[in-house]
C-alpha cells in the first residue's frame, strides 16, 4: 500500500510523545514508522467497522417474496394505518 509518503507535522501531548519514544527504543523502530503503523492500524479498523455497519449487512434479512413491498412500502416502514 506504499505508493509514496507525504511529510506532515503533528503536535502530541507530552505523555504521548514519551510513550512513542519508549516504544521506539524497545522496538528499535523510528518514531515515524511507529506513528505510520498506529495510523494504519486505526484506519484499517475504522474502514472495517464501517463496512460491518453499512446497510449492505442487512440484505436478505427479510422473509417473503417482496411482491407487495413496492406497492405498500409506507406500511412496511411506518406500520399499517388504522
Amino acid at each position: 500500500m506504499e505508493s509514496g509518503k507525504h511529510r506532515t507535522q503533528i503536535s502530541l501531548e507530552r505523555w504521548q510523545y514519551q510513550m512513542l519514544l519508549d516504544l521506539s527504543r524497545t522496538t528499535r523502530k523510528s518514531l515515524s514508522a511507529i506513528v505510520r503503523d498506529l495510523v494504519e492500524e486505526k484506519l484499517t479498523k475504522t474502514v472495517s467497522s464501517r463496512k460491518k455497519d453499512s446497510l449492505h449487512g442487512i440484505l436478505g434479512l427479510s422473509s417473503g417474496d417482496g411482491a407487495s413491498v413496492a406497492r405498500e412500502h409506507d406500511d412496511y416502514l411506518y406500520g399499517r394505518r388504522r
